[in-house]
Protein backbone atom coordinates (compact mmCIF):
# COMPACT_ATOMS: atom_id res chain seq x y z
CA UNK A 1 0.00 0.00 0.00
CA UNK A 2 1.25 3.32 -0.54
CA UNK A 3 0.22 5.10 2.27
CA UNK A 4 0.38 9.05 3.11
CA UNK A 5 0.60 11.42 5.59
CA UNK A 6 -0.83 15.12 6.13
CA UNK A 7 1.14 18.63 6.35
CA UNK A 8 -0.93 21.14 6.95
CA UNK A 9 0.75 24.89 6.09
CA UNK A 10 -0.14 27.91 8.46
CA UNK A 11 -1.23 25.91 11.38
CA UNK A 12 0.41 25.51 14.65
CA UNK A 13 3.09 22.96 13.41
CA UNK A 14 6.27 24.61 12.97
CA UNK A 15 8.22 24.54 10.06
CA UNK A 16 10.69 22.29 11.98
CA UNK A 17 8.24 19.78 12.78
CA UNK A 18 6.82 19.52 9.35
CA UNK A 19 9.92 19.36 6.95
CA UNK A 20 10.87 16.45 10.20
CA UNK A 21 7.93 14.84 9.47
CA UNK A 22 8.22 14.54 5.98
CA UNK A 23 11.60 12.85 5.81
CA UNK A 24 10.87 10.66 8.65
CA UNK A 25 7.72 9.31 6.35
CA UNK A 26 9.62 8.84 3.71
CA UNK A 27 12.50 7.03 5.33
CA UNK A 28 9.77 4.55 6.44
CA UNK A 29 8.14 4.25 2.55
CA UNK A 30 5.39 6.26 2.73
CA UNK A 31 4.43 7.49 -0.95
CA UNK A 32 1.86 10.01 -0.72
CA UNK A 33 1.11 13.33 1.35
CA UNK A 34 -2.01 15.34 1.80
CA UNK A 35 -2.71 18.93 2.12
CA UNK A 36 -5.39 21.55 1.42
CA UNK A 37 -5.29 25.04 0.67
CA UNK A 38 -9.34 25.47 2.32
CA UNK A 39 -8.88 25.29 5.44
CA UNK A 40 -10.82 28.59 7.00
CA UNK A 41 -7.52 28.93 10.41
CA UNK A 42 -4.95 29.39 7.65
CA UNK A 43 -7.04 32.10 5.67
CA UNK A 44 -5.15 35.19 7.36
CA UNK A 45 -1.89 33.14 8.49
CA UNK A 46 0.52 35.70 6.84
CA UNK A 47 3.13 32.57 6.47
CA UNK A 48 0.86 30.35 4.46
CA UNK A 49 2.19 30.07 1.08
CA UNK A 50 5.50 29.81 2.37
CA UNK A 51 4.93 26.88 4.38
CA UNK A 52 3.21 25.38 1.76
CA UNK A 53 6.01 26.35 -0.56
CA UNK A 54 8.76 24.60 1.72
CA UNK A 55 6.21 22.04 2.26
CA UNK A 56 5.87 21.05 -2.03
CA UNK A 57 9.30 21.76 -2.22
CA UNK A 58 10.42 18.90 0.79
CA UNK A 59 7.61 16.33 -0.46
CA UNK A 60 8.84 16.45 -4.11
CA UNK A 61 12.05 16.21 -3.16
CA UNK A 62 11.95 12.87 -0.74
CA UNK A 63 9.68 11.26 -3.55
CA UNK A 64 6.14 12.04 -2.87
CA UNK A 65 2.83 12.22 -4.85
CA UNK A 66 1.78 15.43 -3.45
CA UNK A 67 -2.50 15.17 -2.83
CA UNK A 68 -3.85 19.18 -3.03
CA UNK A 69 -7.15 19.58 -1.69
CA UNK A 70 -8.98 22.03 -3.78
CA UNK A 71 -12.37 23.17 -3.90
CA UNK A 72 -14.33 24.52 -7.38
CA UNK A 73 -13.11 28.56 -6.83
CA UNK A 74 -9.59 28.19 -5.84
CA UNK A 75 -8.31 25.29 -7.80
CA UNK A 76 -6.86 26.89 -10.42
CA UNK A 77 -4.68 28.76 -8.59
CA UNK A 78 -2.96 25.41 -7.76
CA UNK A 79 -2.65 23.92 -11.53
CA UNK A 80 1.03 22.75 -10.92
CA UNK A 81 2.29 20.24 -12.64
CA UNK A 82 2.74 17.01 -11.01
CA UNK A 83 0.43 17.25 -7.83
CA UNK A 84 -2.82 15.50 -7.80
CA UNK A 85 -5.75 17.58 -7.47
CA UNK A 86 -8.33 16.28 -5.28
CA UNK A 87 -11.47 17.87 -5.85
CA UNK A 88 -14.27 18.61 -3.03
CA UNK A 89 -17.52 19.40 -3.53
CA UNK A 90 -18.88 21.67 -6.42
CA UNK A 91 -17.16 20.49 -9.83
CA UNK A 92 -19.29 19.44 -12.46
CA UNK A 93 -18.89 16.09 -14.34
CA UNK A 94 -18.14 18.13 -17.46
CA UNK A 95 -15.27 19.74 -15.65
CA UNK A 96 -13.84 16.59 -13.85
CA UNK A 97 -13.70 14.61 -17.24
CA UNK A 98 -11.94 17.96 -18.17
CA UNK A 99 -9.42 17.71 -16.01
CA UNK A 100 -8.95 13.62 -16.00
CA UNK A 101 -7.85 14.41 -19.32
CA UNK A 102 -5.28 16.62 -18.44
CA UNK A 103 -3.76 15.13 -15.23
CA UNK A 104 -4.53 13.14 -12.23
CA UNK A 105 -7.47 13.84 -9.90
CA UNK A 106 -8.84 12.41 -6.84
CA UNK A 107 -12.76 12.16 -6.45
CA UNK A 108 -14.56 12.68 -3.16
CA UNK A 109 -15.14 9.56 -2.40
CA UNK A 110 -17.83 10.54 0.64
CA UNK A 111 -20.17 12.14 -1.44
CA UNK A 112 -19.79 10.95 -4.96
CA UNK A 113 -22.72 9.58 -5.98
CA UNK A 114 -23.73 6.80 -8.81
CA UNK A 115 -25.07 8.88 -11.25
CA UNK A 116 -21.84 10.98 -10.99
CA UNK A 117 -19.62 8.14 -12.33
CA UNK A 118 -22.30 7.05 -14.46
CA UNK A 119 -22.10 10.21 -16.05
CA UNK A 120 -18.09 10.19 -16.07
CA UNK A 121 -18.64 6.81 -18.01
CA UNK A 122 -20.80 8.70 -20.20
CA UNK A 123 -18.39 11.80 -20.98
CA UNK A 124 -15.21 9.37 -21.39
CA UNK A 125 -13.62 10.23 -18.31
CA UNK A 126 -9.80 9.22 -18.15
CA UNK A 127 -10.23 6.90 -15.45
CA UNK A 128 -6.49 6.08 -15.52
CA UNK A 129 -6.32 9.71 -14.21
CA UNK A 130 -8.70 9.43 -11.61
CA UNK A 131 -9.04 7.94 -7.89
CA UNK A 132 -10.80 8.56 -4.95
CA UNK A 133 -10.02 9.56 -1.48
CA UNK A 134 -12.45 10.11 1.44
CA UNK A 135 -13.49 13.30 3.47
CA UNK A 136 -12.36 13.43 7.55
CA UNK A 137 -14.56 14.78 9.57
CA UNK A 138 -13.39 17.05 12.17
CA UNK A 139 -15.95 16.92 14.36
CA UNK A 140 -17.24 14.67 16.79
CA UNK A 141 -20.01 12.01 15.52
CA UNK A 142 -19.98 13.39 12.03
CA UNK A 143 -17.48 10.36 10.65
CA UNK A 144 -18.79 8.04 8.49
CA UNK A 145 -21.56 5.02 9.22
CA UNK A 146 -19.34 2.09 7.82
CA UNK A 147 -21.90 0.86 5.96
CA UNK A 148 -22.27 3.47 3.90
CA UNK A 149 -18.49 3.81 3.68
CA UNK A 150 -18.34 0.43 2.48
CA UNK A 151 -20.75 0.84 -0.03
CA UNK A 152 -19.15 4.11 -1.70
CA UNK A 153 -15.94 2.12 -1.72
CA UNK A 154 -17.72 -0.87 -3.60
CA UNK A 155 -18.87 2.09 -6.16
CA UNK A 156 -15.79 3.16 -6.71
CA UNK A 157 -13.68 -0.22 -7.25
CA UNK A 158 -16.88 -1.77 -9.59
CA UNK A 159 -15.43 1.34 -11.45
CA UNK A 160 -11.62 -0.02 -11.02
CA UNK A 161 -11.34 3.56 -8.90
CA UNK A 162 -8.34 3.38 -6.21
CA UNK A 163 -9.69 4.32 -3.12
CA UNK A 164 -8.21 5.84 0.48
CA UNK A 165 -9.02 6.92 3.29
CA UNK A 166 -8.28 8.36 6.68
CA UNK A 167 -7.09 7.68 10.28
CA UNK A 168 -6.24 10.14 12.70
CA UNK A 169 -3.59 10.94 15.03
CA UNK A 170 -4.32 9.06 18.65
CA UNK A 171 -1.14 10.01 20.36
CA UNK A 172 0.19 12.84 18.08
CA UNK A 173 -0.85 16.47 17.96
CA UNK A 174 -4.13 16.60 16.91
CA UNK A 175 -5.13 19.06 14.44
CA UNK A 176 -6.65 22.72 14.64
CA UNK A 177 -9.07 24.07 15.24
CA UNK A 178 -11.02 21.38 17.35
CA UNK A 179 -8.04 18.78 18.47
CA UNK A 180 -11.05 15.55 18.27
CA UNK A 181 -8.40 13.71 15.32
CA UNK A 182 -8.98 13.77 11.74
CA UNK A 183 -10.75 10.13 11.01
CA UNK A 184 -12.94 9.38 7.70
CA UNK A 185 -15.00 6.70 10.03
CA UNK A 186 -16.68 8.04 13.40
CA UNK A 187 -15.63 4.71 14.93
CA UNK A 188 -11.86 5.35 14.25
CA UNK A 189 -11.91 8.53 16.22
CA UNK A 190 -10.25 7.48 19.27
CA UNK A 191 -8.97 4.17 18.36
CA UNK A 192 -5.43 4.17 18.42
CA UNK A 193 -4.21 5.05 14.88
CA UNK A 194 -2.70 1.49 14.76
CA UNK A 195 -6.31 -0.34 14.83
CA UNK A 196 -7.82 2.58 12.74
CA UNK A 197 -5.40 2.01 10.04
CA UNK A 198 -6.07 -2.10 10.44
CA UNK A 199 -9.74 -1.61 10.28
CA UNK A 200 -9.22 0.41 7.04
CA UNK A 201 -7.17 -2.44 5.54
CA UNK A 202 -10.20 -4.91 6.54
CA UNK A 203 -12.58 -2.73 4.12
CA UNK A 204 -10.26 -3.03 1.62
CA UNK A 205 -9.32 0.26 1.09
CA UNK A 206 -5.95 0.71 -1.28
CA UNK A 207 -4.36 3.62 0.91
CA UNK A 208 -4.51 5.17 3.97
CA UNK A 209 -3.99 8.63 4.85
CA UNK A 210 -3.16 9.64 8.53
CA UNK A 211 -5.05 12.98 8.80
CA UNK A 212 -3.62 14.47 11.94
CA UNK A 213 -0.49 16.33 10.77
CA UNK A 214 2.27 15.51 14.26
CA UNK A 215 1.58 11.62 14.80
CA UNK A 216 3.98 9.77 16.86
CA UNK A 217 7.25 7.65 15.43
CA UNK A 218 5.20 4.23 16.56
CA UNK A 219 2.07 5.76 14.66
CA UNK A 220 4.15 6.26 11.44
CA UNK A 221 5.34 2.83 11.66
CA UNK A 222 2.61 1.40 12.35
CA UNK A 223 0.70 2.97 9.07
CA UNK A 224 3.97 1.57 7.00
CA UNK A 225 3.47 -1.81 8.16
CA UNK A 226 -0.36 -1.97 6.55
CA UNK A 227 -0.71 -4.44 4.39
CA UNK A 228 -3.76 -4.09 1.65
CA UNK A 229 -3.89 -8.76 1.68
CA UNK A 230 -4.19 -9.16 5.18
CA UNK A 231 -5.65 -7.97 8.42
CA UNK A 232 -3.48 -8.30 11.00
CA UNK A 233 -4.97 -9.51 14.81
CA UNK A 234 -3.28 -8.55 18.05
CA UNK A 235 -3.70 -11.49 20.33
CA UNK A 236 -2.41 -12.85 23.41
CA UNK A 237 -0.68 -16.63 23.18
CA UNK A 238 -1.92 -18.56 25.72
CA UNK A 239 -0.52 -22.09 24.43
CA UNK A 240 3.07 -23.10 25.40
CA UNK A 241 3.51 -25.63 23.09
CA UNK A 242 6.12 -24.77 20.20
CA UNK A 243 4.08 -26.43 17.58
CA UNK A 244 1.25 -24.17 18.16
CA UNK A 245 3.72 -21.56 18.23
CA UNK A 246 5.26 -21.78 15.33
CA UNK A 247 1.63 -22.32 13.18
CA UNK A 248 0.73 -19.56 14.29
CA UNK A 249 3.12 -17.34 13.59
CA UNK A 250 2.33 -17.67 9.75
CA UNK A 251 -0.14 -16.38 7.69
CA UNK A 252 -3.49 -17.72 6.60
CA UNK A 253 -6.32 -17.58 4.47
CA UNK A 254 -9.79 -17.58 5.27
CA UNK A 255 -11.68 -20.26 3.34
CA UNK A 256 -14.19 -19.60 0.91
CA UNK A 257 -17.13 -21.56 2.26
CA UNK A 258 -18.25 -19.81 5.45
CA UNK A 259 -18.99 -21.85 8.70
CA UNK A 260 -21.74 -20.61 11.08
CA UNK A 261 -19.89 -20.64 14.36
CA UNK A 262 -15.83 -20.59 13.67
CA UNK A 263 -13.48 -18.95 11.24
CA UNK A 264 -11.86 -21.54 9.11
CA UNK A 265 -8.29 -21.23 7.97
CA UNK A 266 -7.06 -22.72 4.69
CA UNK A 267 -3.37 -23.59 5.91
CA UNK A 268 -3.58 -25.18 9.08
CA UNK A 269 -3.27 -28.61 8.67
CA UNK A 270 -0.51 -28.01 6.00
CA UNK A 271 1.59 -25.86 8.50
CA UNK A 272 1.11 -28.49 11.00
CA UNK A 273 2.43 -31.38 8.20
CA UNK A 274 5.21 -28.74 7.45
CA UNK A 275 6.37 -28.82 11.35
CA UNK A 276 6.66 -31.98 11.95
CA UNK A 277 6.04 -32.03 15.65
CA UNK A 278 3.36 -33.14 17.88
CA UNK A 279 0.02 -31.02 19.87
CA UNK A 280 -1.07 -33.07 22.54
CA UNK A 281 -4.48 -32.52 24.23
CA UNK A 282 -5.05 -29.75 27.23
CA UNK A 283 -6.30 -30.80 30.19
CA UNK A 284 -8.66 -29.98 31.37
CA UNK A 285 -10.48 -29.01 27.58
CA UNK A 286 -13.05 -25.63 28.85
CA UNK A 287 -15.36 -23.98 26.41
CA UNK A 288 -14.81 -22.10 23.74
CA UNK A 289 -15.64 -18.02 23.51
CA UNK A 290 -15.94 -15.31 21.06
CA UNK A 291 -12.07 -14.47 19.88
CA UNK A 292 -10.22 -17.54 20.99
CA UNK A 293 -8.09 -18.87 18.52
CA UNK A 294 -8.01 -22.97 18.54
CA UNK A 295 -6.01 -25.65 17.34
CA UNK A 296 -7.27 -28.82 16.43
CA UNK A 297 -4.95 -31.35 18.42
CA UNK A 298 -3.99 -34.87 17.57
CA UNK A 299 -6.84 -36.46 19.34
CA UNK A 300 -8.73 -35.10 16.28
CA UNK A 301 -7.24 -37.68 13.75
CA UNK A 302 -6.78 -35.85 10.32
CA UNK A 303 -7.77 -32.78 11.23
CA UNK A 304 -4.85 -32.61 13.90
CA UNK A 305 -3.35 -28.61 12.85
CA UNK A 306 -6.47 -27.24 11.92
CA UNK A 307 -6.58 -23.34 13.15
CA UNK A 308 -9.95 -21.67 13.63
CA UNK A 309 -11.24 -18.25 14.99
CA UNK A 310 -14.35 -18.36 17.39
CA UNK A 311 -17.64 -16.31 16.08
CA UNK A 312 -19.74 -18.22 18.90
CA UNK A 313 -19.62 -20.08 22.53
CA UNK A 314 -18.91 -23.67 22.03
CA UNK A 315 -18.55 -26.51 24.64
CA UNK A 316 -15.18 -27.94 25.35
CA UNK A 317 -13.80 -30.26 23.13
CA UNK A 318 -10.86 -32.59 24.42
CA UNK A 319 -9.56 -32.51 20.62
CA UNK A 320 -9.28 -28.91 20.16
CA UNK A 321 -6.80 -26.53 21.99
CA UNK A 322 -7.73 -22.64 22.74
CA UNK A 323 -4.06 -21.49 21.88
CA UNK A 324 -4.62 -17.83 21.70
CA UNK A 325 -6.89 -14.93 22.32
CA UNK A 326 -7.97 -11.86 20.24
CA UNK A 327 -7.71 -8.96 22.21
CA UNK A 328 -11.50 -8.19 23.29
CA UNK A 329 -11.40 -4.70 21.58
CA UNK A 330 -10.09 -6.27 17.97
CA UNK A 331 -12.82 -9.26 18.04
CA UNK A 332 -15.14 -6.82 16.21
CA UNK A 333 -12.42 -7.12 13.21
CA UNK A 334 -13.14 -10.64 12.76
CA UNK A 335 -16.31 -9.26 11.27
CA UNK A 336 -14.20 -7.57 8.60
CA UNK A 337 -12.74 -10.98 7.38
CA UNK A 338 -13.82 -11.94 3.98
CA UNK A 339 -13.57 -15.01 2.16
CA UNK A 340 -9.99 -15.24 0.70
CA UNK A 341 -8.82 -13.10 2.90
CA UNK A 342 -5.21 -13.01 4.29
CA UNK A 343 -4.71 -12.89 8.47
CA UNK A 344 -2.25 -13.54 10.92
CA UNK A 345 -1.91 -12.64 14.30
CA UNK A 346 0.75 -10.65 16.07
CA UNK A 347 0.79 -11.65 19.61
CA UNK A 348 1.23 -8.71 22.29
Amino acid sequence: MQNGISIYAGLDYSSEENLSLIEAAAALGFKRLFTSVQIPETSNAENFFDDLTDILTTAVTNGFEIILDVNAENFSQYDIDGITLRLDDGFSAEKVVELSRKRKIQLNASTVSEKFLDDLLDLDANFENISALHNFYPHPYTGLDTYFFENQNRLLHDLGIEVGAFVPSKDGKRRLPLREGLPTLEDCRNFSTDLSARFLAAFGVDFIIIGDGAPTKEELQAVAAIQSDEIVFHAQLLSNDLTTAEILSRKFTRRPDIAKSVIRAIEGRQYFKEVSGKIPPEEPAIERSFGDVTIDNENFGRYAGEVQIVQDVLPADGRVNIAAHILDEEIFLTGYLRPHRKFSFKFV
